[in-house]
């Protein structure tokens, strides 16, 4: 393929001219993905708007081997000239490099890719400014006095083509909205809004529930360290049970997760399911093939608390005698879109159930003291309440769990109806999580608390 250096290649482009230059080295395996993300970001802080940012970028993966050799590499908005340099130098180092013993050729593919995953046009156009003050004027009336976040939006093509005869694209588009709201210093709550579609984004709600938290939040007090019933909100779930990431067949080998290296064990209790899907329709985000070139699907991971598939990609299927799920990951696995099963319960339902425990609807700092046994930490964040028998007392605040992600499996007792999409830092792949009651949950007290 001749490009003229004199104009700026397209995505598409890009990816065909990586892809017939790796060919023309003599690699033996070549795939390569290109992502164009229109991205757009408006921040805000004390009840203002203090930045409008909009970005183009093009991501260009390159994956190639030669006798067996393997490497894997990334660049950013790259010219013609920038491409063959590149790829010049990746393929100089993979044949330095010594032969895989986990090598698989690349998946033959006879199908051509083309459509959505979860995509509307009129996100690239959104009036995200509206949106956000919609968002801090439902927040201020809800009762906060400043509010403070950020409203994120992607549109997404993505390009592939591989020596196993991959080609293709598909479309995919977000709106992230993260408001958190202050009644006092010490008075905090938060809200969030993620979807795919214009015609599904509330940027009210999450205002008014971050506003709403904030209010109660007023004058939070200690409890004593000790074991209690606590009802997670699914923000707090989609980032403290990872069980979807931790099926990946690589981070099981590697003792990178807590899961056991065979299927058909109990892991949690009977009502606990938990899939992937490649697209869940009307859901957020999602793809329609992976870094192999395959077709994306649907692997239920959990069903009625039975571990019942792990994540794979070519490798790691060779290795466990499987077949790939369409979720590489050339090295490791990963989910696509997370989806958690509904319960028969209500988080009202839920506070009635409780008698000694605790509400806590925002985390962060989530860190593992041993990632095979899932033994973890992490602190609540903005509102949190003490329950006692079956009502909301007072806020509570300098807290920390401990914990591991087993025993809480095990202990899951009430799980709810309602389900919210989840995605932001703290939670990086689409999440549909319902809210959890968790018996006898370790709590104690935060450092400095």
């Amino acid at each position: 393929m001749l490009l003229s250096m004199q104009r700026v290649l397209s995505t598409e482009e890009i990816t065909s001219y990586a892809f017939d230059y790796s060919k023309k080295l003599g690699c033996d395996d070549v795939s390569i993905l290109g992502y164009q993300i229109d991205e757009s970001q408006v921040r805000f802080s004390n009840n203002s708007i203090t930045l409008v940012n909009n970005v183009r970028e093009i991501t260009l993966q390159v994956y190639l081997t030669k006798e067996r050799r393997r490497i894997l590499g990334s660049t950013f908005n790259p010219t013609e000239q920038g491409i063959n340099k590149f790829i010049d130098n990746i393929f100089t180092s993979c044949r330095s490099l010594p032969r895989s013993e986990d090598y698989v050729a690349l998946p033959k593919v006879d199908t051509r890719h083309d459509g959505r995953a979860n995509f509307d046009e009129r996100v690239k156009d959104a009036d995200l400014v509206g949106f956000v003050k919609q968002a801090i004027d439902s927040s201020l009336g809800s009762g906060a006095k400043r509010v403070s976040g950020s409203l994120n939006t992607s549109s997404l093509e993505a390009f592939i083509q591989t020596s196993g005869g991959a080609t293709g694209k598909y479309f995919s588009s977000e709106m992230l909205l993260n408001v958190r709201a202050f009644a006092e210093d010490n008075a905090s709550g938060h809200g969030l809004c993620c979807t795919s579609y214009v015609s599904d984004f509330d940027p009210e709600n999450a205002g008014r529930i971050a506003g709403d938290y904030a209010k109660r939040s007023k004058d939070p007090r200690t409890v004593s360290e000790g074991k209690y019933d606590v009802i997670f909100t699914p923000t707090v779930i989609a980032n403290i049970l990872p069980v979807a990431s931790s099926a990946s067949a690589f981070a099981i080998e590697s003792g990178l997760s807590f899961l056991p290296s065979e299927t058909e064990k109990e892991i949690a209790v009977k009502e606990l399911n938990v899939d992937d899907y490649g697209v869940y329709e009307g859901g957020l985000g999602g793809r329609l093939f992976d870094d192999e070139g395959l077709p994306t699907q649907h692997t239920p991971i959990v069903i009625q608390g039975i571990f019942k598939n792990m994540l794979h990609n070519s490798t790691t299927a060779k290795k466990f005698k499987s077949r790939s799920t369409g979720n590489a990951g050339i090295i490791s696995p990963f989910p696509s879109t997370v989806v958690f099963g509904e319960g028969d319960s209500s988080i009202d339902e839920m506070i009635r159930e409780t008698k000694n425990g605790i509400l806590i609807t925002n985390n962060w700092y989530t860190r593992y003291q041993n990632m095979r046994s899932g033994e973890y930490s992490t602190v609540p964040r903005d509102a949190a309440f003490r329950i006692e028998n079956g009502e909301i007392r007072e806020p509570v605040s300098g807290i920390r769990i401990s914990d591991s992600i087993p025993r809480q499996l095990s202990n899951i007792s009430l799980i709810s109806r309602e389900r919210q999409w989840i995605k932001w830092w703290e939670v990086s792949t689409p999440t549909l999580a319902p809210a959890m009651l968790i018996k006898d949950v370790q709590i104690t007290k935060a450092v400095g608390s």
